[in-house]
């Protein structure tokens, strides 16, 4: 009766919020798979031109859920259209993806994902090293189930309150080991944090899998998100694993006292939902590091670029300060500042040392990406 109720209560919402905004770049298709006639729904960024080669995220929805829901419910669509890639979102056989459980579909999602890539790539030229895969709930652990038996296909994973089915790791020969985020909230009560007999593992023991898949030492950086929204009852710390084989990554955020939710969606009546940080705009930026071929930089004035970013927090002006062996015959360099919500707010170009005006942006967190590296995070006061 609550899976139901919570349904209806989230249809009634999609309902009364859509806008012809959210279906402008948005269209339906099929695909015939195993005998088994399969939708999914793809937003495309405005002005999309199949010859950019755009990377493509699968954002797969939760037990009893659907691809629409999926869609409004983690808000991704307006991250792709700031970042350019594409979003997928595909119906599970029964409201339910296969990840090995004894309920629930039986379906060769495997199979499935696979054969979407393939049309994709032909009818979309996406960049095939750039494929990820990210999920609610059920949706989370069929991402996992994919880093474990399509990695030569997926470049990274991440889980939004999902886990891995008990037994699975015996079998999850990962071959190359994929990067992995894990987003779980410790009040989760349909995924519990400490794990479910025959349902789910531990959050811990998961990302200590990957820890161990990814040749990862034990050496993390801790960052506790600002709790700049505090009527939300939770707040959130990340901890990133990078000294990982390949410079692969590992990352989890910990919700304390977070629901079985979405970070920062819009959507808030079903659970505890931390609007201290977007789940979405987080897995792309997590996203955006990785390919199947590569997992840094060709470019070796990229590679050994450091940049320091202060004060932090800022009020009216940060300054940057760009190293790189004196070298600053690359400069000026391209940069963006990203909102919490994924939106570019503003961007310029730089100089080895550069002071950003940031005096008209709101009150809040901001990540700040000089040629594609990755983000610095600064709080405006």
């Amino acid at each position: 009766m609550r899976r139901f109720l919570t349904s209806l209560l989230l249809n009634i919402f999609l309902c009364l919020s859509i806008s012809s905004a959210v279906s402008a770049q948005t269209t339906v298709e099929t695909l015939e798979h195993d005998g088994i006639t399969r939708s999914y729904r793809i937003h495309l960024p405005p002005n999309f031109d199949p010859q950019e080669s755009l990377p493509l995220v699968f954002n797969l929805h939760g037990f009893t859920s659907n691809a629409f829901q999926q869609e409004i419910y983690s808000g991704m669509n307006t991250v792709a259209d700031s970042a350019r890639f594409i979003v997928c979102y595909p119906d599970g056989v029964g409201a339910a993806w296969n990840v090995g459980w004894s309920f629930g579909s039986t379906a060769d999602d495997i199979g499935f994902i696979s054969a979407m890539i393939d049309r994709f790539v032909e009818n979309y030229n996406i960049n095939s090293s750039r494929v990820y895969s990210c999920g609610m709930s059920n949706g989370g652990f069929m991402s996992y189930h994919l880093a474990c038996n399509l990695p030569e296909r997926i470049a990274a994973v991440a889980s939004v309150t999902g886990s891995m089915v008990p037994g699975s790791l015996a079998n999850c020969i990962a071959d190359p080991a994929r990067p992995i985020m894990e987003i779980h909230g410790t009040a989760d009560a349909t995924v519990p944090y400490e794990g479910s007999a025959n349902v789910a593992l531990p959050i811990e023991t998961v990302v200590s899998h990957w820890l161990t898949a990814n040749d990862c030492l034990l050496v993390s950086d801790t960052t506790d998100y600002p709790d700049i929204n505090t009527d939300d009852d939770c707040t959130a710390s990340r901890i990133d694993y990078r000294s990982c084989e390949g410079d692969k990554m590992v990352s989890f955020i910990k919700v304390f006292n977070g629901g079985h939710t979405w970070p920062g969606s819009s959507v808030t009546f079903i659970g505890t939902t931390n609007q201290d940080f977007n789940a979405s705009s987080t897995i792309w930026n997590f996203f955006n590091r990785f390919s199947i071929d590569q997992t840094t930089s060709v470019d070796p004035f990229l590679d050994n670029m450091a940049i320091t970013l202060y004060p932090n927090p800022a009020r009216d002006l940060i300054k940057l300060k760009i190293t790189n062996n004196e070298d600053t015959t690359r400069f000026p360099l391209d940069y963006k500042i990203i909102g919490i919500d994924g939106r570019n707010m503003k961007g310029s170009l730089a100089t080895a040392n550069a002071d950003i005006a940031i005096h008209e942006l709101p009150l809040g967190v901001y990540w700040l990406e000089i040629a594609n590296q990755k983000p610095l995070k600064f709080i405006k006061l």
